[in-house]
């Protein structure tokens, strides 16, 4: 990761390059999530925007992205984003 840009690949399994909107640490469940998007556009015009849980290494880098996988997860992400929108 650097300034604020992180590298995954795709559903394509291409390597595509993603701005982070935001780092969130759940320590009630103890897992981390990253918010980020590429900035593209949906057909409505709104910028997509993606959630994806990861580890951190023994070294402090984020490792092992998986997409969320419970409807409690998509929850608590989208109150987070729309609490952030109302402001």
């Amino acid at each position: 990761m650097k300034d604020n840009y992180i590298t995954l690949k795709d559903k394509n399994g291409k390597k595509k390059e993603y701005r982070i909107l935001m780092n969130i640490e759940e320590t009630s469940n103890d897992v981390n999530y990253l918010v980020y998007t590429d900035d593209s556009k949906n057909k409505d015009g709104l910028v997509n925007v993606y959630a994806s849980t990861y580890v951190l290494s023994d070294k402090g880098n984020m490792t092992k992205f998986k997409d969320l996988e419970t409807q409690e997860e998509y929850e608590f992400i989208e109150k987070i984003l729309n609490s952030l929108e109302e402001k």
